[in-house]
């Protein structure tokens, strides 16, 4: 056959395919063939070649990668060699309870610090995964002595303590927040689940349709959607009116949690159904949106007998596919399959239960309710074999407690209290709960104390399980009325969030005060009808605990604030900075507008935003434009806005000049650190702050009596108050998708963090006992400063600014001024308000006592052997208790306690009257280590209500015994041991070495008693079993001891000795050398040293510190000389003057 030349030619590409001959050619194309054939050749080869080259560096590429991934995980194992060394000094330790209850394990655990074991094997966890040019990274920043801040002295924040406080990410990986693209956006989401296999695999099927609406045509030819990584699709379709709208590719972005589908066309206007089919492992410890619980310990096939889900803030995607932004609100049609033994909770009540077919009617489906349009994050599921409690509100809602059969007596109460609060907040909001039920679940293996779920409350089971005592013994009287109230915070707190966050939601989570602000300050609100004393106390304690944390700069943040990642939304649910800070500007707000002003534009709030995602603007919008106080009007916006924008909180200082009636009011922001004389260069420190005043400039002299003549008393203005109106409920209109996006479409606006307020200014003087009466002045101060005159003022009078601590800021005066005000607290306390003494208590010790004037502190304090106000006395036993501890391991430790002796005898006095009331006596409770601190200070001051030689008998005689009395027992017992020979207490010190080898609870209380011990023996075998728990958190309980204020070298001394004896890597660990972040035990422990002498011990157990730590060395020491001097100096010679005369 003959073939052309055309069809010999080799196709170009493919010289090595076609490359054969053909016979019937002529010689002349026989010998082209040939040299073409040749070049073909040449050309394999060089291709060949290259296909070598290309195949060699691969595999050079995949040696040297398997050879850097060795190294690295050499590394990580090393790596994680430190970091479980470092979990065994810093894991919690939680001992046998063999010999002692759970609740007086918990009441000897208060600051032990100790939960999980020290002794059991350590869990290895996985290094965390880093997502690399993704998350913004910090800048790196040098680090001075003013970026060591010593740990808090005190815990304690009120409510938020209990409701998200225990909030922990577990996220194994962190994403940004990354806005989705709103030209198509959900309205409506048919999901259906099967919860057959959820008890026996951890395993969940799921049926979702997204219905979509695209808002005009564009080139916009992709859909994003939020997607977790436990998620795994298997069929996908996209229709548009019933037909199938083709896509090109689908993607996932595992490290932002995204999904993305490209489409073949673009998007049209219209609207769209997005159907997956789509399985996921639920209960995975990294991805925290849904908690299990195995209540039937017996039956070991099953995994799970139960679970609930907490979606908020970011875990919905990890549920379902979904938009997952709170100002993205649709509706859902749910339904679940599952076993018929469970119940199957959800957002709605159920409307029809279908058996299906060829199941052998093991299992069902239920079907819920439409949900009315919300966030994702508010979705909720509940599955268990639970029981119900059943009640109904006022107005028929019902209300359901669900619950295990086993504690359905613990939940008497909250069936009781749940519907009491849903009509108070009704009646006190005017708009009616808006869905046919209410369900509180109180589960199992939930970390959180609470999450509002719509017409899904779940609740972890202890913080609304209660069983009130049989007998009505007083002391059981006062727990009972506070673990109620405790209990109605938390379900206050849940029900205002169906008002506040679920009808009206933020916009974004940079704005989250609107949510937590608002329901925190509805809590106090719905309380204050049956436990007023409680809770305005609580207020002003967390208000206390929110002024101290935004004074130090690594807790001073901005209410409002850019959140750009996950775990940055996580943690933004903090205690003080959110919940604590937004409920106290939400008062603010309330006083600045009058009552009847704010609660009718929180009713318009509600009712023009109900259903809708919002912003403060829309809050804004909402409330009067303008703020009154004193002559001049402000527009509240511009008001609010510093206070929600800027870092930390404002301090005032009034400086004050006597010669010519004029006073100076400034603004900055407050940092502690300025304060901190020791901070400060040798020659700054000698020198005092404040000027203006002829007596002002003698820092460090004694008082001198006639700076106190002559008071002129004004009267005090009365303001008059409105009542609030009721109005009728407004429905909330129809809302149309159009409208949801530009709701979404308005600008996110966080603002930038200033250090300039605007600030409502009040100041008082005069006296109550004159016909003039207290005179109020109120002014704006808008600048940094201002300077004024004011006449009626005499030299002698004091100033007091923010009367009834009604706003938010820390007060300063110059020195003469804080004279006078201690000086008006030592004449008559009553002439300053109880609130205000709060805040001088408070703001003294802020800028006193550690100043180079801790004297005029240690007077002004003294005034509280008069004081009859039990809310005021609370801050004065923390002030007084921290001011000994600070000075109790020097020469003056002595005279101290007997200057404070009619202080702690007025404690005493106060603590024994409160015993016949029972709200009263329930404030102990609000912070129940001020009854351990007033034990340690009497028995310190040696007063006979210590009663040591009694209680140390009773204790030594049943030792193991929990009886209420067991903590005035063992700091007897300590007290007797640290103020006798070891002669004298050989009995206890035998009991005590027997039970060192003891373990749980009981061994941490022989530990702690031992300290207090002089007998050497003993000492060192304490020290040693200290040591060798290998636990931080125990060496830091054992130097602050629960039970004692003294100072016992020795013990501190042998302890330092034993850590010496520990290997460099051991003692490199526990100090956290090598890290940029030094742990909090480690910080505590360090920062326990009460002596020159002993920081000197404690920095020779390491040659190399690390920069960050020998910060920490220089601030302990300048800090420990400043101890040293100031009670040589200025309060050795307080002590040596005549006090009489002050």
């Amino acid at each position: 056959m003959s073939v052309t030349f055309k069809s010999m030619v080799p196709i170009e590409g493919e010289p090595c395919i076609r490359n054969g001959s053909n016979g019937g050619a002529t010689v002349h194309f026989r010998q082209e063939s040939r040299r073409r054939k040749s070049d073909f050749a040449r050309k394999c080869i060089a291709v060949i070649l290259l296909h070598a080259i290309f195949l060699f560096a691969i595999l050079a590429a995949l040696i040297i990668g398997h050879w850097i991934s060795e190294e690295n995980q050499k590394i990580n194992n090393r790596t994680m060699l430190n970091l479980t060394l470092a979990e065994a000094f810093l894991l919690e330790s939680t001992f046998s309870t063999t010999t002692s209850t759970p609740e007086s394990q918990n009441y000897y655990n208060t600051r032990l610090l100790t939960t999980s074991s020290a002794f059991g094997p350590l869990k290895k966890k996985a290094p965390p995964r880093v997502v690399e040019r993704l998350i913004p990274l910090e800048k790196k920043r040098n680090f001075t002595i003013s970026d060591v801040f010593p740990p808090p002295p005190d815990g304690g924040f009120g409510i938020a303590e209990q409701l998200h406080a225990v909030r922990s990410n577990k996220m194994s990986t962190d994403a940004l927040l990354v806005p989705l693209p709103l030209y198509i956006l959900p309205y409506h989401y048919d999901l259906q689940l099967d919860f057959s296999q959820f008890d026996t695999s951890l395993f969940i099927r799921a049926n979702i349709s997204i219905h979509l609406e695209s808002y005009g045509n564009s080139t916009e030819d992709e859909i994003q959607f939020h997607l977790g990584p436990n998620i795994k699709i298997e069929r996908m379709r996209l229709r548009k009116d019933g037909k199938k709208f083709y896509a090109k590719t689908f993607k996932r972005e595992e490290s932002k949690k995204l999904g993305r589908i490209s489409l073949r066309d673009p998007l049209q206007k219209g609207k769209y159904i997005l159907e997956m089919s789509y399985n996921m492992t639920i209960c995975d410890e990294d991805i925290d949106g849904v908690r299990c619980s195995l209540d039937n310990q017996n039956n070991s096939s099953l995994k799970s007998t139960s679970f609930t889900t907490k979606f908020e803030p970011t875990l919905a995607r990890a549920f379902f596919p979904c938009w997952d932004e709170p100002g993205v609100k649709a509706t859902f049609n749910i339904s679940v399959k599952h076993n018929k033994k469970y119940t199957v909770l959800s957002n709605m009540p159920p409307i029809e239960q279908l058996h299906l077919m060829n199941w052998n009617d093991q299992f069902k489906t239920t079907v819920f309710q439409s949900t009315p349009p919300m966030s994702t994050y508010l979705l909720a599921f509940a599955i268990g074999e639970f029981v119900k409690l059943e009640t109904r509100t006022e107005r028929g809602i019902p209300v359901t407690v669900w619950t295990y059969p086993e504690d359905v007596m613990s939940m008497k109460f909250t069936l009781e209290y749940a519907p009491v609060i849903f009509d108070r907040l009704e009646d006190a909001l005017e708009i009616p709960y808006p869905l046919p039920k209410v369900d509180l679940i109180a589960a199992r293996n939930f970390h959180v104390g609470g999450m509002e779920n719509w017409g899904l409350i779940v609740f972890e089971f202890a913080s609304i399980a209660y069983t009130p005592p049989i007998t009505d013994h007083v002391n059981e009287t006062v727990d009972r009325m506070y673990n109620e109230f405790r209990i109605g915070k938390l379900i206050a707190h849940e029900a205002a969030h169906q008002w506040f966050g679920n009808l009206v939601t933020m916009r974004d989570w940079s704005e989250l005060f609107l949510n937590e602000g608002f329901a925190t300050f509805y809590v106090y609100e719905m309380m204050s009808s049956e436990r007023p004393v409680t809770a305005q106390f609580e207020y002003y304690d967390s208000l206390a605990a929110l002024v101290s944390a935004q004074s130090e700069e690594d807790h001073r943040l901005s209410l409002v604030r850019e959140l750009a990642t996950e775990s940055q939304v996580e943690l933004s649910f903090h205690p003080t900075n959110l919940y604590t800070k937004g409920c106290v500007l939400i008062r603010m707000l309330r006083d600045l507008v009058s009552d009847f002003d704010f609660k009718a534009a929180v009713r318009r709030y509600l009712r023009k935003n109900a259903y809708r995602s919002v912003s403060r603007d829309d809050l804004f919008s909402s409330l009067p434009a303008y703020a009154d106080h004193g002559a001049e009007q402000e527009k509240l916006n511009f008001v609010l806005e510093g206070w929600f924008v800027n870092e930390g909180l404002p301090e005032v200082t009034l400086i004050r000049n006597y010669d010519n009636e004029m006073m100076t009011i400034s603004q900055k922001k407050t940092v502690h650190h300025e304060y901190r004389s020791f901070l400060k260069d040798r020659k700054s420190t000698a020198t005092v702050r404040y000027r203006a005043s002829r007596s002002a400039e003698d820092g460090s002299t004694l008082f001198d009596d006639t700076l106190f003549e002559g008071y002129i008393e004004r009267k005090k203005d009365k303001r008059r108050k409105h009542r609030p109106a009721r109005r009728k409920v407004a429905n909330p209109p129809d809302i149309s998708p159009i409208s949801r996006r530009d709701e979404l479409r308005k600008p996110r606006r966080v603002g930038s963090s200033q250090d300039l307020w605007t600030i409502p200014i009040t100041y008082m003087f005069g006296s109550l006992k004159t016909s003039e009466g207290q005179v109020i002045r109120e002014f704006w101060l808008k600048n940094r400063t201002v300077s004024f005159g004011d006449a009626e003022i005499s030299p002698n009078q004091a100033v007091l600014v923010n009367p009834e601590w009604k706003y938010p800021y820390r007060v300063n005066y110059d020195l003469l001024n804080w004279k006078l005000l201690a000086r008006t607290l030592h004449q008559n306390h009553l002439e300053i308000n109880d609130k205000s003494r709060m805040q001088l208590i408070l703001d003294a010790e802020y800028f006193l006592s550690n100043s180079v004037n801790p004297h005029l502190y240690l007077y002004l304090l003294g005034y509280l052997a008069h004081e009859s106000k039990m809310e005021v006395m609370l801050f004065g036993i923390d002030a007084v208790y921290r001011f000994i501890d600070v000075f109790k391991a020097t020469q003056l430790n002595k005279a101290i306690l007997i200057y404070f002796e009619p202080v702690i005898s007025q404690m005493d006095h106060l603590l024994n009257e409160s015993q016949v009331d029972a709200e009263t006596a329930s404030l102990w409770l609000v912070r129940p280590e001020r009854l351990a601190k007033l034990y340690q200070m009497r028995c310190a001051a040696g007063l006979p209500s210590c009663k040591n030689d009694y209680y140390t008998q009773k204790w030594s005689r049943a030792p193991d015994e929990w009886t209420e009395d067991v903590h005035k027992q063992v700091t007897a017992v300590c007290h007797q041991l640290f103020t006798n020979t070891p002669d004298d207490v050989k009995t206890i010190h035998e009991l005590l070495d027997s039970r060192l080898q003891s373990s749980g609870a009981k061994w941490a209380l022989t530990v702690q008693l031992a300290a207090c011990s002089h007998d050497q023996k003993l000492l060192r075998k304490t020290a040693r079993a200290i040591v060798s728990t290998k636990n931080a958190a125990v060496y830091a309980s054992a130097l602050q001891s629960d039970f004692s204020l003294h100072y016992n070298p020795t013990f501190r001394k042998y302890l330092w000795s034993e850590i010496s004896k520990m290997s460099t890597f051991e003692k490199t660990a526990l100090f956290s050398t090598n890290s940029t972040n030094i742990l909090p035990a480690s910080r505590i422990l360090l920062h326990s040293v009460k002596t020159i002498d002993e920081l000197q011990q404690i920095r020779g157990l390491l040659t190399n510190w690390g920069p960050l730590l020998t910060l920490h060395f220089e601030y302990l020491e300048r800090y420990l000389l400043w101890v040293s001097s100031v009670s040589q100096g200025v309060l050795h010679q307080f002590f040596a003057a005549d006090l009489s005369n002050f």
